[in-house]
């Protein structure tokens, strides 16, 4: 069987292309979560021998069919993502891949800091790891994700610094709350609070970012 780069050797010679063929590459593209922006999708298939406006034109049919979506709300200009048909869809789908790895880590956090003691070494290198995440990271992730569901304003390296420094004030607002509670200022109460922070975070996130993503699903 011919490959994908092969096809587009041949078709470039005769300078002629296949619609179906860039319209699978595009939607492949896109599945697998390689590429986000239609800049990024023309710059790949250009590699291939398609040309930019070959690629954007089929893009804007594609858009128009209800097959991919262009320009979210809120997001930046030229975000591409694929639609779902359902919430169920969507969880599956790579779309919801950084809200699944940011569950993860939370629950690798919340498993070493109260199953790991300081004393068991070297297990408790993944304490220090996990349980750093969980202060530093993830409560932070999770609250820019539910309030910039997609790419606006900002870029993915600073939506890394932001959600370092968001969770670090999250840490020092939640333990100032604490200290006037009867827990106090403790290692259980103060990773039990982030915790929630962070999985209301990620439903928020979800909801949100499924609701367009759905509403914007072509109509059986």
């Amino acid at each position: 069987m011919m490959t994908a780069d092969g096809l587009f050797m041949l078709l470039r010679e005769k300078d002629t292309y296949v619609p179906e063929t860039v319209r699978e590459l595009i939607l492949e593209a896109l599945r697998s979560r390689r590429f986000s922006t239609v800049q990024e999708v023309v710059a790949d298939l250009k590699t291939k021998g398609v040309p930019e406006e070959v690629t954007t034109r089929m893009i804007k049919d594609l858009a128009q069919e209800g097959q991919l979506l262009l320009n979210l709300p809120g997001a930046s200009d030229g975000t591409v993502m694929t639609p779902v048909a359902n919430l169920w869809a969507y969880l599956r789908s790579t779309l919801a891949l950084d809200l699944w790895v940011t569950l993860l880590l939370l629950v690798l956090g919340v498993a070493t800091v109260f199953f790991i003691p300081v004393e068991m070494f070297p297990a408790v290198v993944l304490r220090w790891i996990f349980g750093g995440l969980l202060l530093v990271f993830v409560p932070g992730f999770g609250f820019i994700r539910a309030l910039f569901p997609f790419e606006r304003f900002i870029d993915r390296w600073e939506r890394l610094a932001l959600s370092c420094g968001l969770s670090i004030a999250l840490a020092v607002l939640v333990a100032f709350g604490l200290n006037f509670t009867p827990f106090g200022i403790t290692l259980v109460p103060t990773t039990i609070v982030l915790a929630v922070i962070t999985v209301l975070s990620i439903l928020i996130a979800t909801v949100r970012r499924a609701r367009v993503l759905i509403a914007s699903s072509p109509s059986e």
